[in-house]
């Protein structure tokens, strides 16, 4: 275990494959134990109250189950999920808060958008508090973004009620490899004192200069005939900024997720 949290932090990256190596049930206790500490919304009574954790988390272990996973939200592409042991489907679970509230004589009117968001708090900070924790155990993991776009997918799988919606998903193992850190932005593009500074053109282009470096060496190191350089050349592509605006997160990527997320909320009750 690394002593420090600043250490974990620091070196934290995104793992894309896993060896095939089981997560000990203790190891995997102290991830989910210290997801449940992060801090959460739900009300303070006191300042040691740590909310009222409108959150679930379900644990994907068999492979076949693993496989089925990657099946429904991926069309079998991502192989990280398989190939990790474990999988954290972290869930916004007001269903949980309405029972609870009805039970003890309070009033069961958990739901609509503004109780979205605030569960959506409690359970990202979870997710990343289990990440750091995964880490300094000596695990890794990614982050499945295809959770959160299309959720309504998976609702039957994991036979979820009403008012249970995924939205956070974290593959977890040990590393078969770490792969090199990429470079952030520095603090003061992203930090301010007191009140917004906007960075002047040349600011704001040394501030990404790093990025776009370690962008252009990936992009030279891909083979001639790779698909995705074949894509960048079709397409113009010859910097970062063209390569995430004009290529991943298009118009339409955002117009499609607006509607799945629509289609997430209506299905999962939260309307």
């Amino acid at each position: 275990m690394k002593e420090s949290c600043l250490d974990v932090i620091f070196e934290r990256r995104a793992v894309e494959h896993f060896e095939d190596r089981e997560i000990p049930k203790e190891d995997l206790d102290k991830v989910l134990r210290a997801a449940l500490q992060a801090p959460g919304a739900g009300g303070v009574p006191t300042s040691g109250y740590r909310g009222a954790k409108p959150l679930s988390i379900i644990v994907v272990e068999e492979r076949e189950r693993r496989e089925q996973l990657n099946r429904l939200l991926c069309d079998g592409k991502r192989k990280v999920i398989e190939e990790a042991p474990v999988s954290l489907v972290f869930c916004a679970d007001v269903h949980r808060l309405n029972r609870w509230a009805r039970l003890r004589g309070g009033v069961p009117h958990f739901t609509g958008i503004g109780v979205l968001w605030v569960a959506l708090r409690a359970v990202y900070t979870a997710a990343q508090t289990s990440v750091i924790a995964g880490d300094a155990l000596g695990l890794g993991s990614q982050y499945i973004q295809e959770i959160a776009w299309a959720p309504h997918t998976t609702l039957e799988f994991f036979k979820l009620p009403k008012q249970v919606m995924p939205v956070a998903m974290v593959a977890m193992g040990y590393p078969a490899k770490r792969p090199p850190i990429g470079p952030t932005l520095p603090i003061d593009i992203v930090a301010h004192d007191e009140v917004y500074r906007d960075p002047s053109d040349e600011e704001l282009l040394e501030g990404y200069a790093t990025k776009e470096q370690f962008f252009q060496d990936w992009r030279t190191s891909l083979p001639e005939d790779s698909e995705a350089r074949k894509i960048m050349d079709s397409n113009g592509i010859e910097n970062l900024a063209q390569y995430m605006s004009l290529l991943v997160y298009t118009s339409s990527f955002y117009k499609w997720r607006d509607d799945v997320i629509r289609t997430n909320l209506s299905f999962a009750d939260f309307e």
